[in-house]
């Protein structure tokens, strides 16, 4: 839950009581408190969610807000001020979801929990706000059961853990091995993590026993705890309903909530055309004169305008005025400061931040007007100039003040965005190794992992993972030495050789990779100097020109957004050619910060060369371009197969005049007759659709230019170079405000669920993608869709038709003249139709895990609730690999998810033909892990001249200790390897933290596993000291130093000296630190933690 300050609490409220006196506001409240309806009219603008709030304010802000608008333009608005007044309160929207009858795979969680939410605010069991739209207001609901239905607990109850977990299941949660997201439950031993979806993060649940000993919040991101808790409170996900669906939205509304039908004209009129376009369905909605019935019998109905809906239901007409704006005119404005303290008015002036609020207060003292800075009490007679965030002024005509905004005095401000949570799920880069999966080990080559086994050696248990080598041979590695081993990626669909332990074979190929690998770096490297010694372009700091042009961008720019455009400024500013990747999901604002770059460009008097893949999109950027530029005098042009040769010949000409100053196009740029004479930077969008032989034409025309790739998924090629430092990469991670994450279903074929599928879609006006990946299939799909649905209208689009048959297809979908484009992968680049927010793939196994993906970016790009369906053959086994793409596609769901998309078909499709067919085979024999570690080790070798020094070799500790994790206290073996991992790699000052966290997520650790955290921790001392190894057998504690050791003389003398003879130093290559324990009863893991520190030389913590 966010904090608000107290003194921005008071200052809202200076605001709010001044509304709370208004006779009208206290006229609707009463009528609100006997619940009947009313109709409140002259209400605009700012002035409606201030008078809701003023009456809530009046009610005792006790019940929900519950928000009936046309569309969701109007919830933006809404949202953006009334969490302002309410920045504690959660807010939801109900989403219109229709669920098919069909059973499918999958479900977003996400689009669930937030409607469960939403009628849980309704209901009146948690106070919230909610936002309805008019098509889910239409939709009949299922008629509640009960409305009570939660999980309580409290520290120091007595409860069953069995008993948790069945009411969890019942409440429709889901359990998993690990908590990602929202709605998920996980176990381990005593504890139980839940993401409650009425919570902001999730909360972990600890039992002593049958008691519930502790419940704290937790980071879904890092899995460790951030506060205690006395109880939580967890709702359900599913909404106990009867089988009978005929109840409302107004049904669910408890007697405290209040309910506000915004603009009930516009409603109605939208509810009429929505009635004539689902006529089919009647029997599934509400009609409009049911919901007018509704609507008058305690909804609270606000207009700018007096109507003639319910006249049996008392009016309020209310006497408010919006402010007119005065557009930067500071002299207008203190005239009529001036004129309205003569009049006794009070003006209360409201701008977006505190000190641009004490600035302006200030300022109008040049003016010689009386003006404050009023965070405590609005004074009579002066200018109250504050600080919040409303859209636009009003003025009550009774009363004697008048409010303003800074959107009224210095025209519209740039909207901030409401920052929303990412709880999707995290993606390691090469995840987890599991059983079965196979492995490269450093030195003894590629085997499989066969799992965890537990090993008694010389009477001592400890852990050790098995592998698996060519003829029947194994290796047991310790589990220290888990960083020796690394996840195998090869090639899509190739199996690799196991390697022969002992013999020769492993060391052949590892030698021929690293001289592939070096002739290859070298490559590399020349094309990386050449560009570096080949004098760029050096681009000026920003001009006032930049300045402005950027400050016209209507929204607030993303964190990620401006990282992206410092770095891409910061790479233009410098002599050497720009090579940058900038990846970003489908409408995540890539085009915004390419702009900037080229706008940048063209202000130091260099041409800009946008190159795309497809005609649509260069027509859509031409005009994206064109429109963002307007009113800079940029000469912005188009080159594509819809210039007449006559106009192409004009364009060609004025490029090589150098009269245009940015040019659109396709492949068509990469012809000869293409002469740009000054070009600065080169944009590629959707790096991934350009072919290899057209990336070749581009490398030679582009040497000396900067170059920016803008693409959602990239393609594993590009993807490696930017990680193993090839280029570099910018990252958009923040997804628009607005954007719902897309209803994603995976399942079998299925008749019903297709026609499902349409008929929602042509229910609310929009329009469907169908994409099969095989030509000769598209007449009968066809066919079939028209026997489903009668009366649809389909348009068929594939390569194999000329190119103004497809043109016109395309056009057509895109202009609304068809319903549904029957097409092959076509589309998944290009067009951008906001109405089009259902996509089907029809035998989704044989597509790419990137086409996937960039395909499922075609829906969703609007405000709507989007669905997209994966359909596999029925009764078909799938191959591993298509199981793993179209797992992956169903696991990230939430925004943001190419670049992870990306990773993951890294490691499903391995690294393809990173940089050439002779590259390849090194790959698949290595592996793509060691290969990208010896090409990074050979890439810093030949720039510094000098051979890498080998690694120091790890600490080796003989300690014979029971050191293991029991089954009993983690049995998920994906958990043992994270933890095996940490404990090699822990460092000697971060030991503490460690075990907190293992405490913190998988409770108090048996003694087996304290014994390795203190091993792992002195392993960790000997790296800092470096000592080489610790031998402890019976008698003796041997300890093997270096020449190197950071070992103090003076505390080695004193400990010496303590030790009475027992402990001798010895001479040698290696030296040796030898302590004597025969006929000594000592602890040796103590000994060791308490005198190893007294001698380091070196600052330890």
């Amino acid at each position: 839950m966010r904090f608000t300050p107290l003194w921005l609490s008071k200052m809202k409220n200076l605001l709010v009581e001044q509304l709370t006196a208004i006779a009208e506001v206290q006229q609707a409240a009463s009528y609100q408190q006997k619940q009947k309806a009313c109709i409140l009219t002259g209400l605009g603008g700012s002035s409606k969610p201030v008078f809701c709030v003023a009456m809530d304010k009046i009610l005792g802000e006790q019940g929900s807000l519950a928000f009936v608008v046309a569309s969701r333009e109007e919830i933006r608005a809404y949202r953006r001020e009334l969490n302002y007044f309410y920045p504690e309160l959660p807010m939801q929207e109900l989403y219109p979801v229709n669920l098919p009858r069909v059973q499918a795979d999958t479900q977003s969680l996400e689009v669930q929990a937030g409607r469960a939410a939403a009628l849980r605010f309704l209901q009146g069991e948690e106070r919230g706000i909610v936002f309805i739209t008019a098509e889910a207001l239409q939709q009949k609901q299922f008629v509640p059961r009960s409305f009570n239905k939660h999980l309580l607990v409290t520290v120091g109850e007595e409860r069953e853990q069995q008993e948790v977990i069945a009411s969890l299941v019942a409440l429709g949660y889901e359990r998993t091995a690990q908590v990602d997201a929202i709605g998920q439950f996980s176990l381990r031993g005593d504890i139980l993590d839940v993401f409650p979806i009425n919570n902001n993060v999730a909360v972990r649940i600890e039992w002593f026993d049958n008691e519930i000993d502790a419940v704290r919040s937790f980071d879904v991101n890092n899995q460790r705890s951030l506060q205690a808790l006395e109880e939580i409170k967890i709702a359900p996900l599913v909404v106990e309903e009867s089988e009978e669906c005929t109840a409302s939205i107004f049904d669910y509304c408890a007697l405290k909530t209040m309910v506000v039908v915004d603009e009930p004209v516009k409603i109605f009129e939208l509810l009429e055309k929505l009635d004539k376009e689902n006529k089919a369905h009647a029997e599934e909605l509400f009609t409009k004169e049911e919901i007018i019935e509704q609507c008058g019998e305690r909804a609270l109905l606000i207009s700018a305008l007096a109507h003639s809906h319910l006249k049996n239901v008392p009016s309020i007409n209310v006497p408010v005025r919006s402010v007119a704006p005065y557009n930067k005119n500071i002299n207008m404005l203190t005239d009529d400061l001036e004129g309205w303290l003569r009049e006794g008015v009070t003006p209360i002036i409201m701008l977006s931040s505190s000190v641009k609020a004490r600035g302006f207060a200030d300022n109008l003292g040049n003016y010689k007007l009386p003006a404050v800075y009023a965070d405590e009490a609005l004074q009579e007679n002066v200018i109250n100039v504050m600080y919040g965030d409303l859209d636009h002024g009003f003025r009550f005509w009774n009363e004697q003040w008048i409010f303003l905004t800074e959107n009224d005095i210095f025209g519209m401000q740039k909207r901030k965005r409401l920052h929303s949570k990412n709880q999707g799920q995290q993606l390691q880069y090469f995840s987890d190794i599991k059983a079965g999966d196979y492995v490269v080990h450093k030195v003894h080559g590629i085997g499989r992992y066969i799992g965890v086994e537990n090993v008694e050696v010389s009477g001592v248990h400890r852990d050790y993972l098995l592998l698996a080598y060519a003829g029947e041979d194994k290796l047991y590695v310790p589990v220290e030495q888990v960083g020796m081993l690394h996840k195998y990626v090869g090639s899509e669909g190739s199996v690799p050789r196991l390697s022969k332990m002992g013999g020769a074979d492993w060391k052949r190929t590892t030698t021929k990779a690293a001289k592939a690998i070096t002739e290859l770096a070298e490559e590399l490297l020349r094309l990386y100097a050449q560009r570096q010694v080949l004098p760029g372009h050096a681009f000026a700091p920003d001009t006032e020109w930049q300045k402005e042009f950027e400050e016209e961008f209507p929204y607030e720019e993303t964190p990620d957004q401006l990282k992206c455009i410092a770095e891409i400024k910061n790479d233009m500013e410098s002599p050497q050619p720009m090579e940058r990747l900038l990846c970003g999901d489908v409408g995540y604002g890539k085009t915004e910060v390419a702009i900037r770059a080229a706008f940048k460009c063209v202000m130091d008097g260099k041409q800009v060369a946008v190159m795309v893949p497809t005609t649509v999109l260069a027509q859509q950027h031409f005009l994206t371009f064109k429109e963002r530029m307007r009113n800079f005098g940029v000469n912005v042009e188009l080159l594509n197969r819809f210039c007449t040769p006559k106009e192409q010949r004009r364009i060609l000409q004025d490029l090589e005049d150098g009269k245009v100053d940015i040019l659109i196009g396709t492949h068509r740029l990469l012809q000869a007759d293409v002469l740009f004479p000054d070009l600065g930077l080169l944009i590629i969008d959707e790096e991934q659709r350009f072919g290899v032989a057209q990336k070749e034409k581009i490398k030679k025309w582009r040497t000396g230019i900067d170059v920016l790739t803008l693409s959602a998924t990239p393609i594993p090629r590009t993807l490696h170079m930017a990680l193993v430092n090839g280029r570099d990469m910018s990252v958009i991670e923040t997804p628009p405000e607005d954007r719902l994450p897309v209803e994603t279903f995976v399942a079998e074929y299925n008749d019903g669920m297709i026609k499902e599928a349409l008929e929602r879609e042509l229910r609310r006006g929009g329009r469907i993608y169908y994409v099969h990946n095989r030509v000769s299939g598209l007449e009968l799909i066809a066919a079939k869709l028209r026997k489903l649905v009668p009366g649809i209208s389909i348009k068929v689009a594939h390569g194999q038709m000329n190119e103004y048959m497809l043109e016109d297809a395309m056009i057509s979908f895109y202009e609304g003249n068809c319903d549904v484009l029957l097409s092959t992968t076509i589309i998944e680049n290009g067009l951008d139709v906001p109405l089009a927010n259902t996509i089907i793939i029809d035998g989704a196994e044989n597509f790419g895990l990137s086409q996937l993906y960039q395909m499922r970016g075609r829906v969703g790009r609007s405000s709507r609730l989007a669905y997209a369906y994966f359909v596999y053959k029925p009764n078909k086994a799938l191959s591993e690999i298509a199981e793993k793409r179209l797992q992956a596609i169903r696991d990230f769901t939430e925004l943001g998810a190419g670049f992870k998309i990306a990773m993951r078909d890294l490691e499903i499709r391995g690294a393809g033909n990173l940089l050439g067919a002779e590259q390849h085979g090194h790959i698949t024999g290595i592996g793509f892990a060691a290969y990208c570690e010896m090409l990074e080790q050979t890439i810093r070798r030949l720039k510094t001249g000098a051979e890498i020094a080998a690694p120091e070799p790890e600490p080796v500790l003989e300690i014979p200790t029971e050191a293991f994790i029991p089954d009993g206290y983690i049995a998920d073996p994906r958990y043992k390897m994270e933890l095996y991992r940490r404990f090699a790699e822990v460092e000697y000052s971060q030991r503490d933290d460690l075990m907190d966290e293992i405490i913190d997520r998988f409770g108090n650790p048996p003694e087996e596993v304290e014994n390795l955290w203190r091993i792992a921790g002195l392993r960790g001392l000997c790296r800092v000291m470096k000592i080489r190894g610790i031998n402890v057998r019976p008698g003796e504690i041997r300890i093997t130093c270096t020449e190197q050791s950071l070992i103090l003389p003076e505390a080695l003398m004193k400990l010496m000296n303590a030790c009475k003879g027992k402990l001798t130093y010895k001479q040698g290559n290696p030296p040796q630190l030898i302590f004597r324990t025969t006929g000594l009863n000592i602890d040796a893991l103590a000994w060791l933690e308490k005198n190893l520190p007294a001698l380091a030389s070196c600052e330890i913590k």
